[in-house]
């Protein structure tokens, strides 16, 4: 079933897209529909578009050689089949699109290095948060919702997401690149960046960039995969969210939020509903650089967690957040630190500008006894500057200079605190990433 909330009119559409002259049909001059499903391939024009429609529902594979576009007020879902993606691709999504794999499909979507995936912007010259929707990847993972299924936020007619198979496999996401997306459905119901809806263990997440999201920047609904090698810059609320249950390992990223905009770098919790649902939300998160937003924003946060979840925290850097660097936010979840269900430990936290470096909302410890518990020194948190080339927006440097030696054996096993070792390859400086 095609589920599409609105189509542009046929001038509209051609204006938007800028694909030159239309015919009745509203096809590019001398174009076809050449398998049937409501795509526009251009091929004897020397017009290399491609306009997506309608949903996919065979094996389809997009190709590096056309721009792929994601109709104005279009919700392109794959179903039942795999939608794969070559190096070098690039799809533009339109006012009111995003892209969403059922779960009964996959995205393999694997670029390389110096030839990226990447889903952008209608506007080419004047991108802004928000243009489209984004990613959304939907499993049949487990969650912690009653009764295992939930629906898809920021969704007309949402899609449902969730189940009992642990190992459900929504894809490979490899050297890609998410701009501009976060379209609002309605007030305060945005798409973020890219969502992974009970995505599995089988799903696998590495390179990947989400940037300037009018929401969050990535966002876990229950599931359990391992990522890595994760950007993510100027969300607009958090950069990563993880909650419903979602347990996964997530190593070697850099969490750049804008100066005046972004939330949480990690805002992680269990269940708004029932605190005390399983499976617990228990990621486990290595080797990030979260520079915050600095003394012109506004809510910019380190880690935020809440409702009761667990998680841990290892090597990681934390520097210039507005505010505080670590906030527990409930007695729930103080009970579940208290229990040694909750660690953050071998971290740096430097440059934090709120008056309080950790906080807290729970009943039975107070701000001072939360900082106590983060500063005990079997945790080994330090505030020393770890000297990064700079932390200014658009042009980061995460290079550290200053003694970043630490314990990363929470996620594998380094030697150093942050996402880049500082006497190794630097990662972050590589030109499929647009700051």
């Amino acid at each position: 079933m095609t589920r599409i909330s609105s189509f542009l009119t046929t001038g509209s559409l051609c204006s938007l897209l800028l694909l030159g002259a239309c015919t009745d049909d509203g096809t590019a001059d001398g174009d076809t529909d050449t398998n049937g499903d409501g795509d526009t391939d251009t091929d004897t024009d020397g017009d290399s578009t491609v306009t997506i429609s309608e949903d996919i529902s065979e094996d389809t594979t997009w190709t590096a050689d056309k721009t792929y576009v994601l109709a104005a007020d279009t919700l392109v879902f794959v179903n039942g089949a795999t939608l794969t993606i070559e190096p070098g691709t690039l799809i533009r999504g339109s006012a009111g699109s995003a892209l969403v794999i059922e779960k009964d499909a996959r995205i393999v979507a694997e670029g390389t290095a110096d030839a990226p995936i990447v889903f952008t912007s209608f506007d080419d010259e004047n991108p802004a948060a928000g243009d489209w929707g984004g990613l959304v990847l939907l499993g049949e993972a487990t969650t912690n919702l009653q009764g295992g299924v939930g629906m898809a936020e920021g969704f007309p007619i949402p899609p449902t997401y969730g189940g009992t198979n642990p190992a459900h496999d929504c894809g490979s996401l490899r050297y890609v690149r998410v701009e501009y997306a976060g379209f609002a459905i309605s007030e305060g119901n945005e798409l973020n960046g890219i969502t992974f809806y009970a995505c599995g263990t089988a799903t696998k997440v590495s390179y990947v960039q989400s940037h300037m999201g009018l929401d969050d920047g990535i966002e876990m609904f229950g599931g359990a995969f391992d990522l890595d090698h994760i950007v993510v810059t100027g969300a607009a609320d958090d950069s990563i969210d993880m909650d419903q249950g979602f347990a996964g390992t997530a190593q070697h990223m850099l969490i750049h939020q804008s100066g005046s905009t972004g939330d949480n770098c990690f805002e992680v919790s269990n269940q708004s509903s029932d605190f005390d649902a399983t499976p617990k939300t228990s990621p486990t998160i290595c080797n990030t650089t979260c520079i915050g937003s600095g003394a012109g924003g506004g809510k910019s946060k380190g880690i935020t967690i809440k409702e009761g979840t667990h998680g841990s925290w290892y090597a990681n850097i934390f520097t210039n957040t507005t505010n505080e660097a670590t906030n527990l936010a409930d007695e729930a979840t103080f009970v579940e630190a208290d229990g040694g269900n909750v660690d953050i430990a071998n971290n740096i936290f430097f440059g934090i500008l709120g008056g309080d470096q950790h906080v807290s909302g729970a009943d039975s410890l107070d701000s001072a006894g939360w900082t106590a518990w983060v500063q005990d020194p079997a945790r080994a948190n330090l505030d020393a500057d770890p000297g990064l080339g700079s932390i200014a927006w658009g042009s980061p440097n995460v290079v550290p200079s200053g003694d970043v030696s630490g314990d990363g054996t929470g996620c594998g096993g380094t030697s150093y605190v942050g996402a880049v070792d500082p006497s190794g390859d630097d990662w972050t400086a590589a030109a499929w990433i647009n700051y």
